[in-house]
């Protein structure tokens, strides 16, 4: 039934599922009798299983999970109370399409994070809270006793129980509309992902301060500014004063977890981790690596452990990613019966076949190469003008420079090959076009005009407007900018195969013009 409430910010209608109408209809949904209610309502408490679980940092979390019975009701009231609850840009905890990847990536690359944690996050959201939120957005009291009273343990919202998280974010809605006023005010993004806070941008947050950003590092809780320390206060939370945390452009920026600093990553710490789990399986052997494992405090198996943070790893930097490969790869040959897949997405291997190219020509300006199948690294004549101090590296790790040398350079048709030892972890290949395009064509080109730190691979959708054929050399003009820096880059027929290497354009041109890739084909046979 339609109710109107102020609970969420102002003032719109809210459409209560019917299943939680009345006390009847609700227990008929859940499949749950008077006499069972009863039970729970009494005896809630013999219900449910406390266990703690090492966090990464070593100290140890408690979860209350519920018996089967009582989490398969628990699991039929979530989507009930998932209808009523609307998500907020911020919030990236418990929500479906998000995680601890979509939080570190809604802050990008920006260079100024404050960190902090409520404390005892779950044991704080009481039994009378949620019965109380329940009821101001419509419930009848009693239906929202119910649900309280099968959602809780112990007076308060259990981690561990399948109501717990979407219930977490209905009672942060107003903490939330708080923390986002601010984070405007002070032009910051905020984001919140369960009870992990996160402010960033591009300037100092002056405004989030009583006096101003303090030293990077752990910081007291009195340091901050008085409108935030109420916002979190006023919507009954306690701010952890063991992890307030604050970075600079200078120092590691992390997000739940996440490195944000380029690109996003994990800390080293636990890379090595894993890779020293590995070496222990290839010098040790299985059965004694186990037996480390559990010594030190480890439980159940090591390579189902292993195998769970390279996929951690994957997932946040992509199975593309040279270090993800070169785990995956080592994890594989110890554990051939349950091998991770490490085949990478096609968007995937085209941004790993795309590299940027350093040249001393034309003022020491950048462009960009391409591993082509068959052929080797391959980019733009004039990108390589000057042979000496050639440096070719993929935005993912700016800082992991690579020497390279001229194979082959062909003044007239603007192309080079060029020599390297880039380890084959560190890059994909493209494949050349067979059929030649034609006018009116769907292609794209790839490249990275006027790179900076932070960019990423550009990608430019266009047509073929022509193949004009000047100097006994084929083109390719394509109608998208050819902007300066994506000379040497491919341009893709829609099958995804390179139809030429990108000669000239920009806004100072008057033609976006690539170099027919059969050109390509007809110099390297010579």
């Amino acid at each position: 039934m339609p109710s109107a409430a102020r609970v969420f910010g102002k003032l719109y209608p809210i459409n209560i599922p019917a299943a939680l109408g009345d006390e009847a209809t609700l227990l008929a949904h859940l499949g749950m009798s008077p006499p069972e209610l009863k039970k729970i309502w009494w005896y809630r408490g013999k219900m449910y299983r406390r266990f703690s679980i090492t966090k990464g940092s070593g100290k140890t979390r408690t979860i209350c999970a519920p018996d089967s019975r009582l989490k398969i009701l628990q699991r039929k009231l979530a989507p009930l109370l998932g209808q009523i609850y609307r998500v907020r840009n911020p919030v990236h905890g418990f929500v479906l399409d998000r995680s601890v990847k979509t939080n570190a990536e809604a802050h990008g690359a920006r260079r100024f994070v404050v960190n902090l944690d409520l404390q005892d996050f779950f044991p704080t959201i009481t039994e009378n809270r949620i019965v109380g939120l329940l009821t101001s957005v419509g419930l009848e009291r009693r239906v929202a006793e119910i649900v309280a009273r099968v959602a809780c343990y112990d007076g308060h919202l259990p981690q561990g129980a399948p109501t717990s998280p979407v219930l977490s974010n209905m009672i942060c809605y107003r903490l939330d509309k708080a923390l986002l006023r601010i984070a405007k005010s002070a032009r910051t993004i905020y984001t919140r992902y369960a009870d992990d806070i996160t402010f960033s941008g591009y300037q100092p947050p002056v405004a989030l301060f009583e006096a101003g950003p303090p030293s990077v590092g752990n910081f007291s809780p009195e340091l901050l500014s008085a409108a935030l320390r109420t916002a979190v206060q006023g919507n009954g939370f306690i701010i952890n004063p063991h992890k307030l945390h604050y970075a600079d452009r200078n120092s590691r920026r992390i997000v739940t977890g996440v490195k944000i600093n380029s690109g996003l990553n994990v800390d080293r710490r636990y890379v090595r981790d894993i890779r020293a789990k590995l070496s222990s399986i290839e010098r040790h052997g299985l059965k004694a690596s186990q037996a480390t494992y559990f010594s030190k405090g480890g439980k159940g198996d090591i390579g189902t452990h292993i195998r769970g943070k390279i996929a951690y790893v994957g997932h946040l930097k992509g199975l593309a990613d040279p270090v993800v490969r070169s785990l995956a790869l080592r994890y594989n040959r110890s554990f051939a019966d349950h091998p991770v897949k490490i085949t990478p997405t096609e968007s995937e291997r085209r941004d790993r076949s795309v590299w940027i190219v350093e040249h001393s020509g034309n003022g020491g300006e950048q462009g960009t190469a391409f591993f082509l199948s068959g052929v080797g690294l391959v980019t733009a004549a004039h990108c390589v003008e000057d042979p000496e101090d050639l440096l070719v590296y993929h935005p993912s790790t700016p800082s992991n420079q690579a020497n390279v040398s001229v194979r082959r350079r062909c003044q007239h048709r603007d192309l080079a090959i060029l020599d390297h030892a880039i380890s084959s972890n560190e890059f994909f290949e493209m494949e050349a076009a067979t059929t030649a395009v034609a006018v009116g064509d769907d292609v794209i080109a790839y490249g990275y005009p006027g790179y900076g730190p932070g960019d990423r691979l550009n990608i430019r959708s266009g047509k073929v407007t022509s193949l004009p054929r000047k100097h006994a050399i084929d083109r390719v003009e394509v109608s998208q900018e050819l902007s300066q820096g994506m000379s040497g880059g491919p341009v893709l027929d829609a099958s995804g195969k390179v139809v030429g290497v990108i000669y000239k354009g920009g806004p100072n041109e008057g033609r976006q013009i690539a170099t027919a890739i059969h050109e390509l084909k007809k110099w390297t046979a010579v």
